[in-house]
Protein backbone atom coordinates (compact mmCIF):
# COMPACT_ATOMS: atom_id res chain seq x y z
CA UNK A 1 0.00 0.00 0.00
CA UNK A 2 1.30 3.13 -0.71
CA UNK A 3 0.95 5.81 1.88
CA UNK A 4 0.52 9.43 0.90
CA UNK A 5 1.17 13.01 2.66
CA UNK A 6 -0.47 15.75 0.57
CA UNK A 7 1.53 19.17 2.01
CA UNK A 8 0.86 22.76 0.82
CA UNK A 9 -2.19 20.57 -0.40
CA UNK A 10 -3.70 23.55 -2.26
CA UNK A 11 -7.08 22.31 -3.82
CA UNK A 12 -5.66 18.55 -4.38
CA UNK A 13 -4.50 18.91 -7.48
CA UNK A 14 -1.74 16.30 -6.67
CA UNK A 15 -3.98 14.43 -4.82
CA UNK A 16 -6.54 14.56 -7.60
CA UNK A 17 -4.14 13.38 -10.31
CA UNK A 18 -2.61 10.58 -8.05
CA UNK A 19 -5.78 8.64 -7.54
CA UNK A 20 -6.85 8.25 -11.14
CA UNK A 21 -3.07 7.39 -11.98
CA UNK A 22 -2.68 4.95 -9.21
CA UNK A 23 -5.98 3.63 -9.35
CA UNK A 24 -5.31 3.09 -12.98
CA UNK A 25 -2.00 1.33 -12.92
CA UNK A 26 -3.01 -0.67 -10.07
CA UNK A 27 -0.89 0.70 -7.18
CA UNK A 28 -2.54 0.29 -3.94
CA UNK A 29 -2.59 3.59 -2.24
CA UNK A 30 -4.18 5.47 0.02
CA UNK A 31 -3.76 9.57 1.54
CA UNK A 32 -3.22 8.94 5.08
CA UNK A 33 -2.42 13.01 5.89
CA UNK A 34 -2.63 16.69 3.83
CA UNK A 35 -1.44 19.87 5.29
CA UNK A 36 -2.89 23.33 3.76
CA UNK A 37 -3.46 26.65 5.55
CA UNK A 38 -5.53 29.03 3.29
CA UNK A 39 -9.27 28.08 5.06
CA UNK A 40 -11.30 28.37 1.41
CA UNK A 41 -8.42 26.38 0.13
CA UNK A 42 -9.22 23.38 3.10
CA UNK A 43 -13.04 24.20 2.08
CA UNK A 44 -12.77 22.85 -1.56
CA UNK A 45 -10.16 20.20 -0.79
CA UNK A 46 -12.71 18.58 2.02
CA UNK A 47 -15.60 18.95 -0.23
CA UNK A 48 -14.07 17.07 -3.05
CA UNK A 49 -12.30 14.31 -1.17
CA UNK A 50 -12.60 11.29 1.54
CA UNK A 51 -10.43 13.35 4.61
CA UNK A 52 -12.33 12.14 7.03
CA UNK A 53 -9.50 9.10 8.48
CA UNK A 54 -6.86 11.73 6.67
CA UNK A 55 -4.85 13.46 9.71
CA UNK A 56 -4.29 17.21 8.72
CA UNK A 57 -2.88 20.07 9.65
CA UNK A 58 -3.14 23.69 8.88
CA UNK A 59 0.09 25.38 9.57
CA UNK A 60 3.11 22.82 8.85
CA UNK A 61 5.01 24.44 11.05
CA UNK A 62 2.90 23.57 14.38
CA UNK A 63 4.54 20.48 13.28
CA UNK A 64 8.09 20.94 12.49
CA UNK A 65 8.48 24.12 14.53
CA UNK A 66 6.73 22.45 17.41
CA UNK A 67 9.80 23.39 19.59
CA UNK A 68 9.26 26.87 19.29
CA UNK A 69 12.03 27.41 16.59
CA UNK A 70 11.57 27.76 12.87
CA UNK A 71 13.72 25.04 10.53
CA UNK A 72 16.75 26.71 8.84
CA UNK A 73 19.35 25.28 7.17
CA UNK A 74 21.09 24.67 10.02
CA UNK A 75 18.71 23.08 12.31
CA UNK A 76 16.37 21.38 10.22
CA UNK A 77 17.82 17.61 10.93
CA UNK A 78 18.33 18.29 14.47
CA UNK A 79 17.82 14.92 17.06
CA UNK A 80 14.81 17.39 18.67
CA UNK A 81 12.81 18.44 15.36
CA UNK A 82 13.77 15.12 14.39
CA UNK A 83 11.52 13.94 17.30
CA UNK A 84 8.65 16.29 17.47
CA UNK A 85 7.97 15.25 13.84
CA UNK A 86 8.06 11.33 14.49
CA UNK A 87 5.77 11.87 16.99
CA UNK A 88 3.46 13.82 15.46
CA UNK A 89 3.27 12.91 11.69
CA UNK A 90 1.80 9.43 10.34
CA UNK A 91 4.43 7.39 7.94
CA UNK A 92 4.09 7.83 4.34
CA UNK A 93 5.94 6.63 1.32
CA UNK A 94 5.21 9.24 -0.71
CA UNK A 95 5.60 12.94 -0.23
CA UNK A 96 3.58 15.76 -1.95
CA UNK A 97 4.81 19.33 -2.13
CA UNK A 98 3.60 22.40 -3.96
CA UNK A 99 5.73 24.46 -1.66
CA UNK A 100 4.95 28.22 -1.92
CA UNK A 101 6.79 30.33 -4.47
CA UNK A 102 6.37 33.96 -3.96
CA UNK A 103 9.49 33.99 -2.66
CA UNK A 104 11.32 32.58 -6.59
CA UNK A 105 8.57 33.84 -8.68
CA UNK A 106 9.30 36.79 -11.01
CA UNK A 107 6.38 38.45 -9.73
CA UNK A 108 7.80 38.71 -5.97
CA UNK A 109 10.56 40.16 -4.46
CA UNK A 110 12.58 36.77 -4.97
CA UNK A 111 14.20 36.67 -1.58
CA UNK A 112 14.25 32.78 -1.94
CA UNK A 113 15.55 30.80 1.21
CA UNK A 114 15.62 34.40 2.96
CA UNK A 115 12.13 34.67 2.73
CA UNK A 116 9.93 33.17 5.58
CA UNK A 117 8.06 31.42 2.31
CA UNK A 118 10.55 30.14 0.83
CA UNK A 119 12.08 29.11 3.85
CA UNK A 120 9.04 26.36 4.09
CA UNK A 121 11.49 24.26 2.09
CA UNK A 122 13.17 23.22 4.88
CA UNK A 123 10.41 22.12 6.52
CA UNK A 124 10.00 20.13 3.58
CA UNK A 125 14.13 18.77 4.40
CA UNK A 126 12.79 18.28 8.27
CA UNK A 127 9.65 15.83 7.17
CA UNK A 128 12.05 14.12 4.55
CA UNK A 129 14.91 13.83 7.29
CA UNK A 130 12.92 12.74 9.88
CA UNK A 131 9.96 10.25 8.13
CA UNK A 132 12.30 9.34 5.89
CA UNK A 133 9.88 8.35 2.90
CA UNK A 134 10.58 6.33 -0.45
CA UNK A 135 9.74 9.11 -2.61
CA UNK A 136 8.72 12.65 -3.52
CA UNK A 137 7.72 15.14 -5.67
CA UNK A 138 8.00 18.58 -5.48
CA UNK A 139 7.09 21.85 -7.17
CA UNK A 140 7.55 25.01 -7.96
CA UNK A 141 8.34 28.20 -10.68
CA UNK A 142 10.74 28.32 -12.86
CA UNK A 143 12.33 31.01 -11.31
CA UNK A 144 13.68 28.92 -8.69
CA UNK A 145 16.61 27.29 -11.16
CA UNK A 146 17.95 30.68 -11.56
CA UNK A 147 17.36 32.92 -8.23
CA UNK A 148 20.21 34.31 -6.83
CA UNK A 149 22.53 33.12 -8.93
CA UNK A 150 21.16 29.50 -9.24
CA UNK A 151 22.49 29.06 -5.43
CA UNK A 152 19.02 28.48 -3.95
CA UNK A 153 18.75 25.80 -6.27
CA UNK A 154 21.91 24.16 -5.62
CA UNK A 155 21.34 24.35 -1.96
CA UNK A 156 18.00 22.71 -2.15
CA UNK A 157 19.10 20.12 -4.66
CA UNK A 158 22.36 19.69 -2.24
CA UNK A 159 20.09 19.15 1.11
CA UNK A 160 17.81 16.64 -1.04
CA UNK A 161 20.54 13.99 -1.86
CA UNK A 162 22.28 14.62 1.75
CA UNK A 163 19.05 13.14 2.90
CA UNK A 164 20.19 10.03 0.97
CA UNK A 165 17.45 10.94 -2.11
CA UNK A 166 18.50 10.25 -5.75
CA UNK A 167 17.22 13.67 -6.83
CA UNK A 168 16.13 14.77 -10.59
CA UNK A 169 14.05 17.44 -11.74
CA UNK A 170 12.20 17.87 -15.49
CA UNK A 171 11.03 22.00 -16.22
CA UNK A 172 7.16 20.96 -18.00
CA UNK A 173 4.90 22.69 -19.77
CA UNK A 174 1.63 22.63 -19.32
CA UNK A 175 0.47 22.79 -22.80
CA UNK A 176 2.37 19.89 -23.56
CA UNK A 177 0.01 17.76 -21.61
CA UNK A 178 -3.36 18.28 -22.99
CA UNK A 179 -4.15 21.42 -21.43
CA UNK A 180 -4.27 24.71 -23.37
CA UNK A 181 -2.54 27.31 -21.06
CA UNK A 182 1.56 28.11 -20.97
CA UNK A 183 2.49 27.32 -17.84
CA UNK A 184 6.38 26.03 -16.68
CA UNK A 185 6.91 25.03 -13.76
CA UNK A 186 9.87 22.98 -12.34
CA UNK A 187 9.61 19.32 -11.13
CA UNK A 188 12.09 17.98 -8.32
CA UNK A 189 11.42 14.55 -8.02
CA UNK A 190 13.64 11.89 -5.47
CA UNK A 191 13.63 8.27 -4.46
CA UNK A 192 15.86 6.44 -1.40
CA UNK A 193 18.87 5.69 -2.72
CA UNK A 194 18.53 1.92 -1.28
CA UNK A 195 15.44 1.62 -3.21
CA UNK A 196 17.51 1.34 -6.57
CA UNK A 197 14.99 2.36 -8.64
CA UNK A 198 15.22 3.04 -12.74
CA UNK A 199 15.38 6.71 -12.33
CA UNK A 200 13.94 8.25 -15.54
CA UNK A 201 16.42 11.36 -16.47
CA UNK A 202 13.91 12.27 -20.15
CA UNK A 203 10.85 13.51 -19.45
CA UNK A 204 6.95 12.33 -19.20
CA UNK A 205 5.67 12.04 -23.30
CA UNK A 206 4.78 15.15 -24.07
CA UNK A 207 0.91 14.56 -25.74
CA UNK A 208 0.18 14.91 -29.65
CA UNK A 209 -3.27 15.62 -29.64
CA UNK A 210 -3.37 19.71 -29.81
CA UNK A 211 -5.99 20.91 -27.15
CA UNK A 212 -7.23 24.82 -27.23
CA UNK A 213 -8.86 27.24 -24.97
CA UNK A 214 -11.90 26.84 -27.04
CA UNK A 215 -12.19 23.15 -26.20
CA UNK A 216 -12.82 24.85 -22.28
CA UNK A 217 -14.69 27.69 -22.70
CA UNK A 218 -18.26 28.00 -21.94
CA UNK A 219 -20.90 29.07 -25.16
CA UNK A 220 -23.43 30.85 -22.67
CA UNK A 221 -21.99 32.86 -18.95
CA UNK A 222 -23.58 35.06 -16.92
CA UNK A 223 -23.02 38.45 -18.07
CA UNK A 224 -21.39 39.56 -15.17
CA UNK A 225 -18.43 37.97 -16.35
CA UNK A 226 -18.98 40.50 -19.65
CA UNK A 227 -16.10 43.43 -19.05
CA UNK A 228 -17.81 46.71 -18.93
CA UNK A 229 -16.85 49.36 -21.35
CA UNK A 230 -15.51 51.34 -19.19
CA UNK A 231 -13.07 48.73 -17.74
CA UNK A 232 -12.26 47.58 -21.02
CA UNK A 233 -10.34 50.88 -22.16
CA UNK A 234 -7.81 50.09 -19.39
CA UNK A 235 -7.83 46.08 -19.71
CA UNK A 236 -6.78 46.51 -23.58
CA UNK A 237 -4.02 48.92 -22.62
CA UNK A 238 -0.60 47.65 -23.77
CA UNK A 239 1.84 48.17 -20.87
CA UNK A 240 2.87 51.19 -19.95
CA UNK A 241 5.49 53.52 -17.46
CA UNK A 242 8.52 52.12 -19.54
CA UNK A 243 7.15 48.82 -19.75
CA UNK A 244 5.61 47.64 -23.27
CA UNK A 245 3.83 44.70 -23.45
CA UNK A 246 1.13 44.37 -26.59
CA UNK A 247 -2.64 43.02 -24.72
CA UNK A 248 -3.95 40.27 -26.85
CA UNK A 249 -7.21 38.75 -26.42
CA UNK A 250 -8.48 35.58 -27.74
CA UNK A 251 -5.60 33.33 -27.48
CA UNK A 252 -5.52 29.66 -28.53
CA UNK A 253 -3.12 28.56 -25.37
CA UNK A 254 -3.99 30.91 -22.48
CA UNK A 255 -1.20 32.79 -20.77
CA UNK A 256 -0.09 31.32 -16.95
CA UNK A 257 -3.04 31.25 -14.86
CA UNK A 258 -2.21 33.81 -11.50
CA UNK A 259 -3.66 33.93 -8.02
CA UNK A 260 -4.49 37.38 -8.72
CA UNK A 261 -6.58 37.23 -11.78
CA UNK A 262 -9.63 38.09 -9.58
CA UNK A 263 -8.50 41.85 -9.82
CA UNK A 264 -8.67 41.75 -13.55
CA UNK A 265 -5.10 42.61 -14.69
CA UNK A 266 -4.33 43.93 -18.35
CA UNK A 267 -4.93 41.76 -21.66
CA UNK A 268 -1.27 41.29 -21.43
CA UNK A 269 -1.06 39.57 -18.42
CA UNK A 270 -4.64 38.13 -18.13
CA UNK A 271 -7.02 36.30 -20.37
CA UNK A 272 -9.78 37.99 -22.45
CA UNK A 273 -12.08 35.95 -24.99
CA UNK A 274 -14.74 37.68 -27.66
CA UNK A 275 -18.07 36.39 -29.23
CA UNK A 276 -15.91 36.09 -31.95
CA UNK A 277 -13.74 33.68 -31.21
CA UNK A 278 -16.34 31.59 -28.81
CA UNK A 279 -19.24 31.70 -31.19
CA UNK A 280 -17.27 32.08 -34.51
CA UNK A 281 -19.11 35.31 -34.48
CA UNK A 282 -18.10 38.30 -37.69
CA UNK A 283 -18.78 40.98 -35.00
CA UNK A 284 -17.43 42.25 -31.84
CA UNK A 285 -20.06 42.57 -29.30
CA UNK A 286 -18.59 41.71 -25.82
CA UNK A 287 -15.05 40.29 -24.23
CA UNK A 288 -15.33 38.37 -20.84
CA UNK A 289 -13.24 37.15 -18.71
CA UNK A 290 -12.23 33.59 -17.68
CA UNK A 291 -14.95 32.27 -15.70
CA UNK A 292 -13.97 30.09 -12.35
CA UNK A 293 -14.92 26.28 -13.71
CA UNK A 294 -13.39 27.80 -17.33
CA UNK A 295 -10.17 28.41 -14.93
CA UNK A 296 -10.20 24.92 -12.98
CA UNK A 297 -10.48 23.34 -16.52
CA UNK A 298 -7.38 24.75 -17.76
CA UNK A 299 -5.88 23.42 -14.98
CA UNK A 300 -7.16 19.75 -15.50
CA UNK A 301 -9.65 20.07 -13.10
CA UNK A 302 -13.11 18.56 -14.12
CA UNK A 303 -16.24 20.16 -14.16
CA UNK A 304 -17.44 18.08 -11.10
CA UNK A 305 -14.91 19.81 -8.69
CA UNK A 306 -16.29 22.95 -9.33
CA UNK A 307 -19.69 21.87 -8.78
CA UNK A 308 -19.40 20.27 -5.51
CA UNK A 309 -17.07 23.60 -4.55
CA UNK A 310 -19.52 26.27 -5.64
CA UNK A 311 -22.42 23.38 -3.60
CA UNK A 312 -20.18 24.29 -0.44
CA UNK A 313 -20.18 28.21 -0.90
CA UNK A 314 -16.81 28.66 -2.15
CA UNK A 315 -16.98 32.01 -4.08
CA UNK A 316 -15.72 32.88 -7.05
CA UNK A 317 -12.89 35.21 -5.75
CA UNK A 318 -11.46 32.04 -4.10
CA UNK A 319 -12.06 29.85 -6.85
CA UNK A 320 -10.20 32.26 -8.88
CA UNK A 321 -7.17 32.34 -6.75
CA UNK A 322 -7.34 28.76 -5.88
CA UNK A 323 -7.33 27.61 -9.71
CA UNK A 324 -4.05 30.57 -10.27
CA UNK A 325 -2.41 28.90 -7.39
CA UNK A 326 -3.13 25.40 -8.31
CA UNK A 327 -0.67 22.32 -9.86
CA UNK A 328 -2.24 21.72 -13.26
CA UNK A 329 -3.42 18.06 -12.25
CA UNK A 330 -3.02 17.05 -16.37
CA UNK A 331 0.95 17.40 -15.58
CA UNK A 332 1.09 15.16 -12.51
CA UNK A 333 -0.53 12.64 -14.13
CA UNK A 334 2.17 12.40 -16.93
CA UNK A 335 4.61 12.06 -14.52
CA UNK A 336 3.27 9.51 -12.58
CA UNK A 337 2.46 7.67 -15.51
CA UNK A 338 6.09 8.09 -16.36
CA UNK A 339 7.62 7.05 -13.35
CA UNK A 340 5.35 3.70 -13.00
CA UNK A 341 6.43 3.13 -16.36
CA UNK A 342 10.31 3.22 -14.74
CA UNK A 343 8.99 0.48 -11.66
CA UNK A 344 7.98 2.97 -9.14
CA UNK A 345 5.75 3.02 -6.62
CA UNK A 346 5.30 -1.20 -6.45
Amino acid sequence: MMKIFDLFAGIGGFRLASEKIFDKQKVKNETVGWSEIDKYCQKSYSANFNVKNNFFVDDIKKITAGDKIFCNSSNYNSKKKSSLIKNKLPYFDLLYAGFPCQSFSSMGKQKGLEDERGALFFDIAAILHSIKPKYFILENVKRLLTIDNKKTFRIIISILQNENYDVSWWLLDSKDYGVPQTRRRIFIYGSLKKNKNNFPIDPPKISKKITTTKSVLEKNVDSKYILSKKILKTILKDGSGGYYSKSEIDLEIARPLTRTMVKMHRAHQDNYYSNKFINNEKKLKWIRRLTPLEALRLQGFPDKFYKIAKKNNVSDTQLYMQAGNSVTVNVVEAILNHLINHGWFR
